[in-house]
Protein backbone atom coordinates (compact mmCIF):
# COMPACT_ATOMS: atom_id res chain seq x y z
CA UNK A 1 0.00 0.00 0.00
CA UNK A 2 1.64 3.22 -1.37
CA UNK A 3 0.88 7.06 0.74
CA UNK A 4 -2.15 7.76 -1.32
CA UNK A 5 -3.71 4.27 -0.52
CA UNK A 6 -2.43 5.16 3.70
CA UNK A 7 -4.63 8.49 2.52
CA UNK A 8 -7.42 7.26 1.26
CA UNK A 9 -8.12 4.11 3.92
CA UNK A 10 -7.62 6.86 7.08
CA UNK A 11 -10.41 9.30 5.02
CA UNK A 12 -12.88 7.99 7.06
CA UNK A 13 -11.04 8.55 10.52
CA UNK A 14 -9.59 11.52 9.12
CA UNK A 15 -13.30 13.19 8.41
CA UNK A 16 -14.40 11.81 12.09
CA UNK A 17 -11.04 13.15 13.79
CA UNK A 18 -11.84 16.58 11.86
CA UNK A 19 -15.39 16.65 12.99
CA UNK A 20 -14.62 16.08 16.87
CA UNK A 21 -11.78 18.58 16.68
CA UNK A 22 -13.32 21.16 15.23
CA UNK A 23 -12.65 24.07 17.97
CA UNK A 24 -8.86 22.68 19.00
CA UNK A 25 -9.30 18.87 20.74
CA UNK A 26 -11.07 16.25 21.04
CA UNK A 27 -12.21 15.01 24.35
CA UNK A 28 -11.36 12.30 26.47
CA UNK A 29 -15.13 11.32 27.19
CA UNK A 30 -15.42 11.46 23.27
CA UNK A 31 -12.30 9.30 22.72
CA UNK A 32 -13.96 6.69 25.50
CA UNK A 33 -16.96 6.71 23.64
CA UNK A 34 -15.46 5.71 20.40
CA UNK A 35 -13.03 3.10 21.99
CA UNK A 36 -16.81 1.92 23.56
CA UNK A 37 -18.44 1.55 20.10
CA UNK A 38 -14.81 -0.34 18.45
CA UNK A 39 -15.06 2.72 16.19
CA UNK A 40 -11.20 2.76 15.87
CA UNK A 41 -11.24 -1.03 14.72
CA UNK A 42 -14.21 0.10 12.25
CA UNK A 43 -12.54 2.75 10.90
CA UNK A 44 -8.87 0.79 10.89
CA UNK A 45 -7.06 3.20 13.16
CA UNK A 46 -5.60 2.79 17.11
CA UNK A 47 -6.67 5.23 19.00
CA UNK A 48 -2.89 6.53 19.21
CA UNK A 49 -3.27 7.34 15.02
CA UNK A 50 -6.70 8.77 15.53
CA UNK A 51 -5.62 11.23 18.24
CA UNK A 52 -2.52 11.96 15.82
CA UNK A 53 -5.05 13.03 12.72
CA UNK A 54 -7.09 14.57 15.56
CA UNK A 55 -4.27 17.19 16.15
CA UNK A 56 -3.48 17.36 12.37
CA UNK A 57 -7.35 18.34 11.55
CA UNK A 58 -7.19 20.68 14.27
CA UNK A 59 -4.40 22.50 12.57
CA UNK A 60 -6.64 22.95 9.11
CA UNK A 61 -9.98 24.85 10.90
CA UNK A 62 -9.63 28.29 11.62
CA UNK A 63 -9.13 29.23 15.35
CA UNK A 64 -11.50 32.03 15.24
CA UNK A 65 -14.32 28.83 13.98
CA UNK A 66 -16.03 28.75 17.35
CA UNK A 67 -16.53 32.67 17.64
CA UNK A 68 -18.58 32.86 14.70
CA UNK A 69 -21.82 30.99 13.16
CA UNK A 70 -19.83 29.61 9.73
CA UNK A 71 -17.54 28.30 7.81
CA UNK A 72 -15.30 30.35 5.99
CA UNK A 73 -14.37 29.98 2.33
CA UNK A 74 -10.78 28.13 3.32
CA UNK A 75 -12.50 26.02 6.04
CA UNK A 76 -15.27 24.80 4.13
CA UNK A 77 -12.43 24.29 0.86
CA UNK A 78 -9.79 22.29 3.50
CA UNK A 79 -12.97 20.31 4.64
CA UNK A 80 -14.65 19.35 1.23
CA UNK A 81 -10.81 18.18 0.07
CA UNK A 82 -11.32 15.56 3.31
CA UNK A 83 -14.95 14.92 2.78
CA UNK A 84 -14.26 14.20 -0.82
CA UNK A 85 -11.72 11.55 0.18
CA UNK A 86 -14.14 9.19 1.88
CA UNK A 87 -15.89 7.73 -1.42
CA UNK A 88 -17.58 4.71 -0.14
CA UNK A 89 -21.29 5.87 1.09
CA UNK A 90 -20.89 2.64 3.54
CA UNK A 91 -18.18 4.90 4.91
CA UNK A 92 -19.69 8.14 5.09
CA UNK A 93 -22.70 6.24 6.91
CA UNK A 94 -20.33 5.24 9.78
CA UNK A 95 -18.69 8.26 9.96
CA UNK A 96 -21.36 10.34 10.39
CA UNK A 97 -23.22 7.60 12.88
CA UNK A 98 -20.61 7.66 14.95
CA UNK A 99 -19.86 11.24 14.89
CA UNK A 100 -23.86 11.68 16.03
CA UNK A 101 -23.18 9.10 19.24
CA UNK A 102 -20.50 11.21 20.38
CA UNK A 103 -22.08 14.56 20.27
CA UNK A 104 -25.25 12.65 21.81
CA UNK A 105 -22.96 11.34 24.74
CA UNK A 106 -20.98 14.38 25.14
CA UNK A 107 -22.29 17.12 26.10
CA UNK A 108 -18.67 18.86 25.70
CA UNK A 109 -19.46 18.56 21.65
CA UNK A 110 -18.55 22.13 20.43
CA UNK A 111 -20.08 24.82 18.33
CA UNK A 112 -17.05 24.28 16.04
CA UNK A 113 -17.93 20.47 15.52
CA UNK A 114 -21.47 20.78 14.96
CA UNK A 115 -20.72 23.15 11.88
CA UNK A 116 -18.53 21.34 10.47
CA UNK A 117 -20.43 17.90 11.38
CA UNK A 118 -23.64 20.21 9.67
CA UNK A 119 -21.52 20.48 6.60
CA UNK A 120 -20.25 17.06 6.37
CA UNK A 121 -24.22 16.02 6.04
CA UNK A 122 -24.98 18.48 3.48
CA UNK A 123 -21.72 17.41 1.66
CA UNK A 124 -22.60 14.26 1.52
CA UNK A 125 -26.84 14.58 1.26
CA UNK A 126 -26.90 12.41 3.95
CA UNK A 127 -30.52 13.17 6.18
CA UNK A 128 -29.45 12.96 9.85
CA UNK A 129 -32.80 11.86 10.87
CA UNK A 130 -32.64 8.87 8.74
CA UNK A 131 -28.56 7.33 10.69
CA UNK A 132 -29.13 4.70 12.26
CA UNK A 133 -27.79 4.62 15.49
CA UNK A 134 -24.15 4.07 16.82
CA UNK A 135 -24.79 4.63 20.52
CA UNK A 136 -24.23 2.41 23.13
CA UNK A 137 -27.67 1.19 23.67
CA UNK A 138 -27.70 0.16 20.04
CA UNK A 139 -24.46 -1.58 20.36
CA UNK A 140 -25.88 -3.97 23.51
CA UNK A 141 -29.28 -4.40 21.78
Amino acid sequence: MDVSDDAEAEAPARVLALILSADGTVSERALGLLDELGAFGLLGVSRSRFVELARDCSCRIDPGLCERSWLSDQDIACTEVLLDAVRQSGDRMLVCRLAAAAMEDDGLVTHGARLVFGHALAHWRIDLGRLPQASRRARAG
